[in-house]
């Protein structure tokens, strides 16, 4: 079975951004092509679960995984609450 290939160019990424992408290949033993093929085919995939799947669906490994863990939702929700109180304290600082 051949295999076409096909490219795709991709203009108005940030040098910022192309940077990073080529740093994280780099990191996984990548080149940048590669990487972002990678991440394109994980979109995909990523999109057409979301198409298919319910929320339960897509939720039930990580409520099977919190099952598993032995925390209490009110210990869950006091996490929940402290996060949100440090996130709310940094972006009000950024305001001011």
């Amino acid at each position: 079975m051949s295999s076409a290939t096909s490219s795709i160019r991709v203009s108005g990424l940030s040098k910022q951004k192309l940077h990073t992408l080529r740093a994280q290949a780099k990191a996984i033993g990548m080149t940048a092509e590669e990487y972002a093929k990678q991440l394109i085919a994980e979109g995909i995939r990523l999109e057409q679960q979301a198409r298919t799947q319910t929320f339960d669906q897509l939720y039930a490994p990580a409520q099977e995984r919190f099952r598993k863990s032995g925390m209490k939702e009110e210990e869950l929700d006091k996490l929940v609450d402290a996060a949100r109180t440090r996130h709310h304290r940094r972006t009000s600082r950024k305001k001011h």
